[in-house]
């Protein structure tokens, strides 16, 4: 280890020489250019513009660099006395006339936290740029996940309560997502803003598989990386309008420009948006399910050098909704003994699915974020430190019965404050054979949590009847990561990483007054081998190992100890991604085999009323997914992907601990995991074309499934969803500085459970469920100016 480290602080030093880096922004003359290729002349040692149209490349002194992209004409630069560039590429008119059909031009990433092209990175990755973003009209993560195989996203209880679940590993109530967070390269770690409203985006993508080597702790399933729209040296501004049923109102302002020319840049990004739902309490008549949402969010970007820049965000939203406005008996089961007398599986088009609860629910979120980001490049090497706290501030209050029965209710209350400080260096892209990064992180989390379970709302005085918990848990961080390609010919490539991460964890139990605490020290290696078969076919193999943190629960119970197991997977994948057809043809796959242990699950107690979460000792999942893109015409895409996933317990072990007994988990071997849809597609068509020579329509369509879901760890037929199928429109006619859109989800009024919690699970009286929202519409229209 020792070597290891003495290593990772060498390579900055011996990377420092004497080449030039050369920096800059490559735009259309209005918007930034995405993905377009630069090579320096006479070697192959070349870059790719990011998604905010950025890049950074080590050349030798006077070199001379080659701008091309597909419709564009080649520009060549020389850099002599020249280390910042800003280049405005032409179109070229016989291209954009040529009958031939082009091909995709790719989209780039930031998977292994360098900017590539993701038909060249070794990992299953779908990503989204500005435009195809705006295109799918994707504004949080749950439309996002809607077109990636193996990923879904769900929201039920109230504001800030999400489920997703990615191959095959779920996440769990009041736990960590299977997936590291990371917004403009700053680890979110609190689950609750996984489904914040997301605009004015340049990037959105997710990376699959373990990605602890190069996101650390919790990444066990992946990473979400989403990268805002960067300041501009031009002034401009835009305001979107939207109105849709529902009282749903969008009101959306962005302007950005320079402060100070060709040295500093502001970016201004608010959002409102109101909805007024269209869930229905049976009981007052009420809508369930509204929601507003104010987000404002601030950027600053100074070029303090040639070579040394910084950056400021700062970024505000404030959340309000409905909340606890479950179906009680949504299949009309009964239960007799714990046992379900009916043989329904919970179809909410059964007609049975009314909410009708006398208590209003009601949750908010405050969120308050700020980062500061400085770059140093002093000659191959780029230096990186990235300071970031976050604020979450949580709450919920509503029925507990969720029957218009004047008895319980539940409240919650939940902050989250973070500190985060990474330090990074990676080299600049040369012709050498090594692309390395490496660097260290301390992370500071302190979690209040308080959450009262059994209030008697009939009594005037508000009797207090219990408290579920009443706890603060911290964790510190300490983290030395490494990650190194290595080209071991022009085809064949290997790269290897790790992470190790010393977590520290304590619990304040204001309940017991008891304080409890462990610490870890786990190693995340990653390694991966990739062979150019040909210039348009890759194939690949890694292995990774992730790593998801457990806790402390409330209390012992028979369901469950007072603390709970860290999560650890070792994945093996074998994929191949290609393309055909002069790029009009896009082909990736792959198949993984994850060895899982410890796999968390959540129960509450009705026996007891405490929360906690149990380990089950192994499993295993087996699953593969495709994705693909085909060019049909000029004006028509093809897009579709599938993914199948098959998450097995295979030994349950034992769980509780009162008075020594212990409750045994094999009755569930065999079972499958509770949580995971075994399957999911979406297909779907994109057209873009121009109606006038001033006027283009754009266009899109998407059916997207998600498959059948067991509920409960027997997989009773009774407990559990079969497939069911959403469908998304959009379509927008832009002209001069104008866009008018309309768009539609849920078209069909498709009526689904995105949660649903069978009684026996927990010694409850009767099964709930959580609907899914019905048909939305909208139309908006958008003027930059």
């Amino acid at each position: 280890m020792r070597n290891v480290l003495f290593t990772l602080l060498l390579l900055p030093l011996l990377s420092l020489g004497q080449r030039t880096t050369i920096s800059g922004v490559v735009t259309d003359g209005s918007d930034v250019l995405p993905g377009v290729n630069i090579l320096e002349k006479g070697t192959t040692n070349g870059v790719t513009t990011d998604f905010n149209g950025n890049f950074q490349i080590s050349v030798a002194s006077g070199a001379v660099l080659n701008f091309s992209y597909i419709g564009f004409r080649n520009q060549e630069v020389n850099t002599t006395d020249k280390t910042v560039l800003s280049i405005a590429m032409e179109e070229d008119a016989k291209a954009l006339d040529e009958v031939v059909v082009q091909g995709f031009t790719g989209v780039v990433g930031r998977a292994r936290k360098r900017t590539e092209s993701i038909q060249s990175i070794p990992e299953s990755v779908t990503a989204l740029n500005s435009e195809g973003i705006e295109k799918n009209g994707i504004n949080n993560v749950t439309n996002f996940a809607k077109l990636v195989p193996n990923l879904k996203l769900n929201s039920s209880q109230a504001a800030g309560i999400n489920f997703l679940t990615i191959r095959g590993i779920p996440q769990i109530r009041n736990a960590d997502a299977p997936v590291a967070f990371v917004i403009d390269g700053v680890t979110i770690p609190d689950p609750s803003l996984l489904n914040q409203e997301l605009f004015d985006l340049a990037l959105i993508e997710v990376v699959k598989g373990p990605q602890g080597a190069l996101y650390g702790k919790n990444a066990i399933g992946g990473a979400i990386n989403i990268y805002s729209k960067e300041p501009v040296n031009t002034n401009k501004n835009n305001l979107t309008l939207g109105y849709g049923n529902a009282n749903a109102l969008l009101t959306q302002f962005v302007s950005s420009g320079a402060i100070k020319k060709d040295k500093v840049f502001y970016r201004l990004s608010t959002q409102f948006k109101n909805f007024d739902g269209l869930l229905t309490n049976e009981y007052n008549n009420e809508k369930v399910d509204f929601s507003r949402e104010f987000n404002v969010r601030g950027q600053i970007i100074a070029r303090i050098a040639d070579n040394f820049k910084a950056s400021a965000t700062l970024q505000f939203i404030d959340v309000s909704g409905g909340a606890a406005y479950y179906s009680v008996n949504p299949t009309g089961n009964i239960f007799v003994d714990g046992a379900p007398g009916g043989a329904l599986s919970p179809n909410p088009e059964d007609g049975n699915n009314v909410i009708n609860h006398d208590e209003p629910g009601k949750s908010d979120i405050n969120n308050a974020f700020g980062s500061l980001s400085l770059e140093y490049t002093p000659g191959k090497v780029k230096m990186q430190s990235i300071t970031s706290y976050n604020y979450v501030d949580r709450s919920l209050s509503g029925d507990l019965d969720f029957i218009p029965f004047d008895d319980f209710t539940q409240g919650e209350t939940a902050e989250t404050k973070t500190f985060n400080q990474e330090l990074r260096f990676n080299n600049i892209a040369t012709e050498g054979k090594i692309n390395w990064s490496a660097g260290g992180f301390y992370q500071d989390i302190e979690k209040p949590f308080f959450q009262d379970g059994l209030n008697r709302d009939f009594d005037l005085n508000q009797l207090f009847y219990g408290i579920a918990a009443d706890v603060i848990n911290t964790t510190k961080t300490y983290a030395l990561f490494g990650f190194i390609d290595y080209k071991l010919t022009d085809k064949l490539t290997a790269s290897a990483g790790f992470r190790y991460d010393n977590d520290t964890f304590e619990q304040e139990d204001h309940l017991s007054g008891d304080t409890f605490e462990r610490s870890n020290n786990i190693i995340q290696p990653k390694a991966s081998i990739s062979y150019q078969a040909t210039e348009n076919v890759l194939v690949y193999t890694n292995y990774g190992r992730g790593y998801r943190t457990g806790g402390f629960n409330p209390a012992v119970t028979d369901r469950f100890n007072r603390d709970y197991e860290d999560e650890l997977t070792d994945n093996f994948e074998l994929g191949f991604k290609s393309s055909m057809w002069n790029n009009r043809f896009i082909l990736n796959g792959s198949a993984f085999y994850t060895d899982f242990s410890n796999q968390q699950q959540y129960i509450f107690d009705l026996d007891t009323f405490y929360p906690g979460n149990y380990n089950y000792d192994k499993s295993r999942i087996i699953g593969f997914e495709f994705d693909a893109k085909l060019r049909l015409s000029k004006f028509l895409d093809l897009l579709a992907n599938y993914g199948f996933v098959d998450s097995e317990i295979t030994e349950g072990g034992t769980t509780g601990g009162v008075d020594g007994t212990a409750t045994d988990l094999n009755a569930f071997n065999g079972k499958k995991t509770p949580f995971v849809p075994q399957n999911n597609f979406n297909i779907g068509l994109e057209s873009s074309f121009a109606l006038t020579e001033k006027i283009n329509f754009d266009g899109s369509i998407n059916l997207n499934s998600t498959g059948k879901t067991y509920w409960d760890e027997n997989n009773s037929d009774a407990f559990t969803t079969n497939a069911y199928q959403l469908l998304d429109a959009r379509a927008s006619i832009s002209f001069d500085n104008l866009k008018f859109t309309i768009w539609g989800n849920n078209i069909l009024d498709k009526q689904y459970y995105t949660e649903y919690v069978p009684g026996s699970l927990f010694g409850g009286f009767d099964d709930f469920g959580w609907r899914g929202r019905p048909a939305t519409y909208g139309a908006s229209v958008s003027i930059n100016f």
